[in-house]
Formats: structure tokens, sequence, C-alpha cells
């Protein structure tokens, strides 16, 4: 998959606790890049990663068999509906920059490494919490590397998933180096031990 790009614009809004109408949101092959300034839905990324299979066999129309339909995500207590809109001149993929980030008291550190390992996502998943810094790095949603202040790899998960407050954002890419870097571990089986943990440390 090459150059997968699209626009989405939301032309109806009920209740949603995050979005407004017209605000706009885009779909690459490797991002949904949400809205400057507006938290993150995870609720809503999801809804927007499935068009891509549905999406991808009419780039070469540029869409326009779908330009017309409307499509909704009312996965919470609020509905929006989305059609899709015209592509920002000079789109760029700079993945300096976060595609996904909001706050940890809404989506707790083990929610977090789920939907970033179900989703087979490549890239650095960053976290600013009040016990300090931490960084997990994942490649085609496997865990390759992980620090949490002076913890490395499975301490550093076991650790960051009792954090409660503070905020996240995940950054696409890898760099050379780690291409080829061997997972830390069966991703379920270091979540369930680190879940385990966190139950026999709250007993």
């Amino acid at each position: 998959m090459a150059n997968f790009s699209a626009a989405f614009d939301i032309i109806d809004e009920c209740g949603c606790p995050f979005y407004s109408h017209d605000d706009r949101m885009l779909l690459t092959d490797k991002a949904v890049v949400l809205p400057v300034g507006r938290p993150s839905c995870l609720i809503l990324v999801r809804a927007i990663t499935e068009l891509l299979f549905q999406l991808i066999p009419a780039v070469a129309t540029d869409f326009s068999e779908y330009r017309e339909t409307v499509f909704t995500c009312g996965g919470c207590t609020g509905l929006i509906k989305l059609q899709l809109g015209e592509l920002p001149q000079g789109l760029g993929e700079d993945e300096g920059d976060p595609v996904i980030s909001g706050r940890i008291d809404a989506l707790l550190p083990a929610e977090l490494l789920q939907v970033f390992h179900m989703h087979q996502k490549t890239g650095r998943l960053l976290l600013d919490m009040e016990g300090g810094t931490a960084r997990v790095t994942f490649r085609e949603g496997a865990v390759i590397a992980a620090r949490y202040e002076e913890l490395d790899n499975l301490e550093a998960i076991y650790a960051m998933l009792a954090q409660r407050n503070g905020y996240f954002r995940f950054l696409p890419g890898l760099p050379e180096s780690m291409v080829k870097s061997r997972e830390i571990g069966d991703f379920m089986m270091i979540l369930m031990e680190g879940l385990k943990r966190m139950d026999e440390d709250e007993s």
C-alpha cells in the first residue's frame, strides 16, 4: 500500500463530546491525523481506520464513487457524520508530528498498548506521567523496546501500567537501526503479567 491519503469532513454532529461540525481529519496508509487541538477519540480512529481497505480500490478514481457517501461514527454517546473532502494542498507526512495524542486518565497505559498492538502500528508511544516519562517502541504492533525512567523493556512496561495521570502521543516511523530489533516478548503475556503485578500490589 503506498501514498494513500483521504480527508474526511464532519458534516453533522449530535452530542459528540470531542468534535464539531466542519472539523477535518486525514487518513493515510500510515496514520489517522486528528484535528489540531482536539483530544483523541480511539472510537473515531477505529471507525476511520476500518474505511481504509474499503477505499483503497477507489484511489485510482479519486474516490469518485464515494464522494456523496455519508460515513458515520456512533460508538459512544454522540453521533457524527463524515464525508470525503478535499486534501490540503501540499499534504506531507511529517513523521516528527504526533498523529494521535491525548490524556492518560481517559485511556490508561494498558488500553493504549492494546490499541497500538491491535492495529499493528509502527512507531513510538511517548508518555509523560506523574511518575516520569516513558517510551514504548512498536514494529507492526510488536513491542521491540520500552524505557521508563531508569527501567528498561519488561520492567519498564510493568511499572508504567500502574500510572493513571499524564499525557501521551504517538509518533509513526522507526529509525533504521531498530527496524530489525527483536520483540521483547509475546505481547499478551507481557500485558497479562503486568496486570497481574498491578493486582498484587493493590491487594
